[in-house]
């Protein structure tokens, strides 16, 4: 890898102290899978942990979404876990301030935060809700029974997305403002 390239991908584990925590909030179908996913794609292994609240919540507990449920303990514990080794940590969900803000708030002292949440009409996020896989098994009518109105978090200014937003741009963006925090 020659030095250019190598100044824009991260190798490794404790490339800087100045660990980085990238959270992604959104409604259910609001695109924030993907772009942390696509942000993900972009690290060497082993510089960068995608948290993902369905993995840990659903897949791993199998819990329902209640206030002070284990999952969001678990969650803050992986993250944590992987900003003291250096690692930039994505952490995406829908993550509600009512039930995930305290837990946010801890993480985000703990790195260099930068934070996003969609914010997205019910028709924008129907819209992307029917491009994707889960849509043969959750309804419109689920969607719409799920979406909340944007709720901004108070303890940190948080980048706003609306629905002009593409999954390129947005990747490229999170991408560019995680170099800079790392620099």
């Amino acid at each position: 890898m020659d030095a250019d390239a190598e100044s824009e991908s991260f190798v490794g584990c404790n490339s800087t102290p100045f660990p980085v925590l990238v959270v992604i909030r959104g409604n259910s179908g609001s695109g924030k899978s993907t772009v942390a996913a696509a942000v993900r794609r972009r690290f060497e292994r082993g510089a960068c942990a995608l948290v993902a609240q369905d993995t840990v919540r659903r897949e791993m507990l199998g819990e329902s979404d209640d206030p002070g449920a284990f999952n969001i303990r678990l969650i803050e514990q992986i993250a944590t876990s992987c900003l003291r080794e250096g690692l930039v940590v994505i952490v995406e969900g829908i993550l509600t301030a009512d039930k995930y803000g305290l837990m946010l708030e801890r993480l985000a002292g703990a790195a260099r935060p930068l934070f996003y949440s969609f914010d997205l009409t019910l028709e924008q996020t129907h819209a992307r809700h029917a491009g994707r896989a889960q849509a043969a098994s959750i309804t419109e009518e689920m969607i719409t029974e799920w979406y909340r109105p944007w709720k901004p978090l108070t303890f940190v200014d948080e980048i706003r997305l609306d629905g002009g937003w593409t999954v390129e741009a947005l990747t490229e963006r999170i991408w560019t403002d995680i170099t800079r925090a790392r620099r």
